[in-house]
């Protein structure tokens, strides 16, 4: 005999889901560093140096002397010169005293007179090899450093964040279901 039979069909749903992913940005700005130097500072003083030639000597012994320098030389020559005669004089004189120790004083004098060697006034100098005076005084340098500084005064900012929040969507795609059927012989009789 052909029973009947009790078909169940079921079906499940589906569901469907979409998503979009969040998205942060983070930016950071640059910090300022504000700096500011001050400037070192150097001051310099010196002195000149001096060269001093002095060439008197040089010139006065290639007789081209000072008028002022040739006026004392010749005064120191004459009052030389003079006081020579002055003691010749009185020694002629001593001599002239005393006639009796020679023969003939009076003329030994005047041949010793046209004969001897007149004195000369020198007005040119001395020569020699060091008659230029060279000083030299060398200048002075001081020099006072004061330094510079620097100065930092950082600024700093906090970072720039945007943040998009992602989306979940979901949907049905087939919805779920269950189904009863009979298969096989009639089914008649109520029960």
């Amino acid at each position: 005999m052909n029973f009947p039979r009790i078909q169940i069909q079921q079906e499940y749903s589906r569901l469907g889901i979409e998503t979009t992913r969040g998205k942060h940005n983070i930016e950071q700005p640059r910090p300022s560093l504000n700096m500011n130097q001050q400037q070192g500072e150097i001051e310099v003083k010196r002195t000149n140096p001096t060269l001093e030639i002095d060439s008197r000597k040089a010139w006065s012994a290639l007789g081209i002397a000072r008028i002022v320098e040739v006026n004392d030389r010749i005064a120191q020559s004459s009052m030389e010169i003079s006081m020579h005669n002055i003691a010749e004089i009185a020694r002629n004189g001593d001599r002239m005293m005393h006639f009796q120790k020679s023969k003939n004083v009076f003329a030994e004098i005047a041949r010793d007179n046209v004969f001897k060697a007149r004195p000369r006034v020198e007005i040119v100098g001395e020569p020699g090899y060091d008659n230029v005076d060279v000083t030299f005084t060398p200048g002075k340098l001081q020099m006072n450093y004061t330094p510079g500084g620097v100065t930092f005064s950082p600024e700093t900012y906090k970072p720039v964040v945007d943040y998009y929040p992602g989306k979940v969507n979901s949907y049905l795609i087939q919805k779920n279901y269950i189904s009863m059927s009979v298969a096989g012989g009639q089914l008649n009789a109520v029960v």
